[in-house]
């Protein structure tokens, strides 16, 4: 009797943990003692296992329960150990034999009376692959959209609401979704030198490349990344080179309001940027609903060395009544608010449409009603609410970043455009992004072309996911008179 494969039981332990847990299955690679034991060969197949099952979850489940008597009755556990098998025997191209058989054994470890079950049921998923993928049940006049989804392993809804923003893009999207994003880092320029930088990423083994934006590097070699001196010491912050291009349009000289500053990816990349341009002393606030991540952002800025700056908890449509949000010069984050700040970035909470590559669970999270503008819960209506609450916050000639990382004009375009026809936005008028001050200065040259080649006719930033390219995100910056 064969036994599953380390790479395969470390993807399943991760998968099994995950959901028991309620985590999020990348950030359990990095963490999960049955992967840290891996060599980097399988280390590489358990991620890939891990990100590609949890992304096509909803697919899989379908073609499983198609073959499953009493799909109810099947175990978490072993539905997982049936997952990881069919994304084999799906997307992976893993000869059927070795498929079925390593699945077998991941569910005989989890339930040993139901390795019978496992083996009839992956041997009927192989039998049927091709028809699945090409989505032959489903009528002709749908079928296109439909075999899309399936090889993308996305929601048919979503697919077919992607469709209607391009059809290039739709099948760009789907033709990279379950393949891995190309990973990229920005340096710590407060600490480091480029040549400092790219002498500790060979170091660590992560054959670091130089970008248009200075500071970001793509990694050659991502697998030594999580573990890397560079990320261990704060020296260096994983971000995709299109969010740390809507970063840098945020670096200016005078004041800084970051509204949803998450964790602190943007306000580390615009610290370091601060430090290469010369603006160390600039006043920066960093607003996050979220009090954990708001210490999780001054934790790290603190132990990279970085310039001051005011991470508070707020909420961002009640900014100027954010009395008792208290920063460092004693002021209230409301008063600071109302005097106004010289560039306001608003990195709004979204579909993340744009990098569900890198985070899987999104797809099978996001339902229809949290995209659709009639809805007074969904996303385009809280963006709406924090642009409005934000523009408030702009001096006068000032800017106003509004950025996300969808790929849905109904968060993007229209939240804009329904903005500016608003009374919160009378006397703001748009401005091209390849127009801020960073890109303007030297040695970005290489950057602003970048950005001008991804800009729309209204002057917008808007990039996709693509093979071997950066992810999805979106970016309009509002100058006001």
């Amino acid at each position: 009797m064969s036994s599953a494969a380390p790479a395969r039981r470390a993807a399943l332990a991760v998968l099994v943990e995950a959901r028991e847990r309620g985590a999020y299955a990348r950030e359990l690679l990095n963490t999960h003692p049955a992967v840290r034991g891996l060599d980097a060969r399988d280390r590489a197949l358990a991620t890939r296992l891990v990100l590609g099952a949890t992304a096509a979850e909803g697919v899989l489940d379908t073609l499983l329960d198609r073959h499953l008597a009493k799909p109810r009755k099947v175990s978490a556990r072993v539905r997982a150990a049936l997952r990881l098998a069919a994304f084999e025997l799906l997307y992976l191209g893993t000869p059927a034999s070795a498929a079925v058989s390593q699945g077998v054994e991941l569910v005989r470890g989890q339930a040993r009376s139901a390795a019978g079950l496992a083996n009839a049921v992956l041997r009927r998923v192989a039998e049927g692959r091709a028809a699945f993928l090409a989505a032959e049940d489903v009528p002709v006049a749908r079928r296109g959209l439909a075999a899309q989804a399936r090889q993308a392993g996305l929601p048919r809804w979503l697919v077919e609401r992607i469709a209607r923003e391009g059809e290039k893009l739709c099948a760009d999207m789907c033709a990279c979704e379950l393949e891995p994003a190309p990973v990229f880092l920005h340096a710590n320029a407060c600490r480091l030198s480029d040549e400092d930088a790219i002498a500790a990423g060979r170091a660590d083994g992560l054959a670091l490349e130089r970008t248009a934006l200075p500071g970001c590097y793509r990694v050659g070699r991502p697998a030594g990344v999580a573990a890397s001196s560079l990320l261990r010491a704060r020296n260096a912050a994983v971000s995709d080179f299109s969010a740390q291009a809507v970063a840098a349009a945020g670096v200016a000289p005078g004041s800084l309001l970051e509204v949803g500053a998450g964790r602190g990816t943007k306000t580390y990349v615009t610290s370091s940027l601060a430090c290469r341009l010369g603006l160390c002393a600039r006043r920066h606030v960093a607003v996050e609903l979220a009090a954990a991540k708001a210490r999780l952002n001054e934790e790290r800025l603190r132990d990279a060395g970085m310039p001051r700056v005011d991470c508070v908890t707020a909420d961002g449509r009640e900014l100027l009544s954010s009395s008792g949000a208290a920063l460092a010069d004693g002021t209230s984050l409301a008063d600071a608010c109302a005097a106004g700040f010289d560039t306001v970035l608003l990195d709004a909470p979204c579909s993340g449409t744009g990098t569900m590559r890198r985070h899987p669970e999104i797809p099978w999270r996001l339902a229809t009603a949290d995209v659709d503008p009639a809805n007074p819960n969904g996303l385009p209506a809280l963006q709406a609410a924090l642009l409005a609450e934000a523009a408030r916050c702009v001096g006068a000639g000032g800017a106003l970043l509004y950025a996300t990382c969808s790929v849905l004009s109904a968060e993007n375009e229209a939240v804009v455009e329904a903005f500016l026809a608003s009374a919160a936005g009378r006397g703001f008028r748009v401005g091209t992004v390849s127009s801020a001050w960073a890109f303007a200065q030297p040695g970005f040259e290489d950057m602003r072309a970048w950005v001008r080649a991804h800009e729309t006719p209204e002057g917008f930033l808007r990039t996709a996911p693509v093979a071997d390219g950066s992810d999805g995100h979106f970016c309009a910056r509002l100058v006001r008179a």
